[in-house]
């Protein structure tokens, strides 16, 4: 009985490490854009004052990555970093959301001609 308090008390030291690591690497992120400086920042503000393709960027670094949780991380320290604007932010994570889809048809497709898998 008491082991398994001792494992549940480990699983939930387990999860806030894991949130809390997760934190700091957005912190380190945003700090890391911040250092960049303004020519990074000026130039992916240019860059996803369109919507279309701000859309894009998620789409493709999103299949780049294969995660949308590494993308939308990536867009979130930069929008608190200062390099992205939440406008420009929003269709990115948008097409970040687009490029999870893509990337599951891309494995489906890959497994068209197995027809006993399916």
């Amino acid at each position: 009985m008491e082991n398994e308090k001792y494992k549940i008390i480990l699983k939930i030291i387990g999860v806030f490490t894991a949130l809390y690591l997760f934190l700091v690497g957005i912190k380190g992120l945003s700090i890391g854009i911040k250092l960049l400086g303004g020519d990074f920042a000026r130039t992916v503000i240019s860059t996803t004052s369109n919507s279309f393709v701000a859309l894009f960027i998620g789409i493709i670094s999103t299949a780049i990555f294969q995660s949308s949780s590494t993308t939308t991380s990536l867009i979130v320290g930069m929008v608190s970093g200062g390099a992205l604007t939440l406008s420009g932010a929003i269709p990115m994570i948008m097409g970040a959301n687009i490029g999870t889809t893509i990337t599951n048809m891309l494995v489906s497709m890959g497994h068209i001609n197995r027809g006993n898998e399916f």
